[in-house]
């Protein structure tokens, strides 16, 4: 008979769940919430604890296990759009780590059982966070480090002024040499609705601004603060020079490295990629 530890299995099946949710983030850049994550990796363990309550056995039907994994995908990634895609990804990770776990199993034997197909350890549930560390490495540092090779690095990037902010995707991209003339940094170009929500409300940022930098600087002057707006000189492939609006926020953190008055160029146009939202050079 099986001997079923209650804080042993939400807390192992927890820290796996946050481990693949947090891959999923790395391996899509996927922005997310420190909350959010912690949230649904205790959802994976909550859910591994109600599958051996009596009468609750039929939460560990499959129908129940793949609706239980869009609710931990909502939870921490939201509705936005290309959710299903992250839940994909999350079920093939979760597929791999089965896979890992299997071959741990054969090469160096545990006390791991899996009723009903949950993970369950007694003392030794070392293999188990080492199959989670591995899924979690490769997908965060291994294959991420691939991308630039196929010239799709995307980054999660957070962008605040002052108590608000907004979170994001942008492109690494080689091409991009535009640099902050204030400093040696280089410059994120986003769409501009992306960070309206962020923006003060008085006088609200308009597409004409950003459409026509001169006049939205003429518009909006000083409101917003001195040194926050900015006419940034920027040359195309093939096009004449021209200017774009900047607003230099008061933070910037790309892929966990903070940036203060990080420099933001804005485009009247989104990006023809959906998987992203702003461009910056490397």
């Amino acid at each position: 008979m099986t001997v079923i530890y209650v804080d042993t299995v939400f807390l192992l099946n927890g820290v796996l769940d946050g481990l693949l949710l947090r891959s999923v983030a790395g391996l899509a850049a996927a922005p997310f919430r420190r909350l959010r994550l912690l949230a649904g990796g205790a959802l994976g363990g909550v859910y591994a604890v109600l599958v051996f309550l009596p009468g609750l056995e039929w939460l560990a039907w499959p129908v129940c296990r793949v609706l239980w994994g869009v609710v931990m995908t909502l939870t921490v990634f939201g509705r936005r759009k290309g959710w299903p895609r992250l839940f994909l990804l999350l079920l093939a990770l979760s597929c791999a780590l089965a896979g890992v776990l299997l071959l741990i199993a054969l090469l160096w034997p545990t006390g791991l059982t899996y009723p009903s197909g949950i993970p369950v350890t007694g003392p030794d549930w070392k293999a188990m966070l080492l199959a989670g560390a591995v899924c979690y490495w490769l997908c965060c540092t291994a294959l991420r480090r691939l991308a630039p090779e196929q010239g799709r690095h995307l980054l999660p990037v957070r962008l605040e002024w002052g108590n608000r902010h907004v979170w994001l995707t942008a492109l690494q991209d080689t091409g991009n040499l535009l640099t902050d003339p204030a400093g040696s940094g280089t410059v994120l170009v986003v769409f501009w609705e992306t960070v309206r929500p962020m923006l003060p409300k008085v006088p609200e940022l308009r597409r004409e601004d950003v459409a026509d930098p001169v006049e939205g600087v003429r518009r909006i002057g000083s409101a917003w603060g001195v040194g926050r707006l900015h006419l940034l000189p920027y040359r195309g492939v093939g096009m004449r020079s021209g200017l774009l609006l900047a607003v230099r926020v008061d933070s910037a953190t790309l892929d966990g490295r903070k940036v203060e008055r990080q420099l933001v160029a804005l485009t009247p146009e989104p990006f023809t990629g959906e998987s992203y939202q702003g461009i910056i050079g490397i």
